[in-house]
């Protein structure tokens, strides 16, 4: 991890690649480094160079696929949800919906672990980010329906932006969703 924030752009590279290769090949074994390889990761997306970005976005994915995606998530909100960088903020976002995609949709809006509280709290923090490239343009139409046959009194829609202001506001400052 040491490497990954050297300033030769060689050596960060190779060790980005490295630690995407360990999160492929250890998988769980690698969950306790989740959270602090999360964070190095995370500001590297953040670097003026495109293929420190890639690098950088590579190992992202990579622990995204081979991970436990509860720590996985808790890595990436912790690491880069309140990030100052707007770039920052724009991979925690591209790295949700891919985890998002993994876990499937009935897992994460099963209502468990907070799991879902921290999810939806997350996507409209990210759908009313300030900085374009960060406003986040899913969930699809589908969980608006899922959300509907379960019961639950939020409906999403393809931009977040329609929830009621007070109930953003709530949500915003890390109040819980009700379900």
């Amino acid at each position: 991890m040491i490497q990954v924030k050297n300033l030769h752009s060689a050596v960060s590279c190779a060790a980005m690649a490295t630690l995407g290769d360990m999160y492929v090949h250890l998988q769980r074994a690698m969950d306790s480094e989740v959270e602090g390889t999360a964070r190095v990761l995370l500001h590297k997306a953040s670097e003026a160079n495109t293929f420190i970005r890639q690098g950088a976005n590579c190992a992202l994915g990579h622990m995204v696929q081979s991970c436990t995606p509860t720590r996985v998530m808790n890595a990436l909100l912790v690491g880069g949800l309140s990030h100052r960088n707007a770039a920052v903020r724009s991979c925690t976002a591209q790295h949700l919906e891919r985890l998002a995609e993994v876990m499937g949709l009935s897992r994460l809006l099963s209502g468990k672990k907070d799991l879902t509280d921290r999810f939806l709290i997350a996507v409209s923090k990210l759908a009313v980010d300030p900085a374009q490239e960060v406003k986040w343009d899913v969930p699809p139409a589908s969980w608006s329906q899922y959300l509907e046959k379960r019961g639950h009194q939020w409906r999403l829609c393809s931009n977040l932006g329609q929830i009621r202001s007070e109930e953003r506001a709530r949500i915003l400052e890390g109040g819980h969703l009700k379900g």
